[in-house]
């Protein structure tokens, strides 16, 4: 078992600087250098492989919100996300079935529809609530406070 718990070390460590430090598969080098120090002082196989799963596991748990706020990472807004909470004007009726309308935000032309699939009359004005795919949600303005 020794080479098995250094191959897995040797193989997490590389996956880890592969990812360019996203902090993925460090948990299982950590767990792999406890599994190793119980093989060298002779503990059974069984022992060390359940040691290793449950070092991994609770170093993931305990350190990796910690770890995802050390490395900064933020989502970032497409220029799509921009246009929630927008407001813009139903400029034709697709489909009524189907509730899919096209409204216009800030000068672009978007498929649009409603949480509840109705379909708003051409003219009416709407805020962005959110995006799915391709599409807008919206609902009526007139039922929303907009924040300036």
């Amino acid at each position: 078992m020794l080479w098995v718990w250094i191959l897995v070390i040797i193989v997490a460590c590389l996956m880890e600087w592969a990812t360019q430090v996203q902090l993925i598969s460090v948990w299982a080098a950590l767990g792999g250098v406890v599994a190793l120090i119980l093989h060298l002082a002779g503990v059974g196989r069984e022992i060390q492989i359940v040691v290793f799963f449950t070092v991994t596991i609770l170093a993931i748990i305990l350190t990796r919100p910690l770890a995802k706020k050390m490395t900064g990472f933020k989502k970032t807004a497409t220029n799509a996300d921009m246009n929630i909470e927008k407001i813009g004007k139903v400029t034709k009726i697709i489909d009524e079935e189907l509730g899919i309308m096209r409204v216009k935000v800030e000068n672009n032309d978007w498929s649009a529809t409603t949480e509840n699939k109705s379909v708003l009359p051409v003219g009416t004005e709407i805020v962005v609530q959110a995006i799915e795919g391709v599409k807008l949600i919206v609902k009526p303005a007139k039922d929303t406070v907009v924040k300036i």
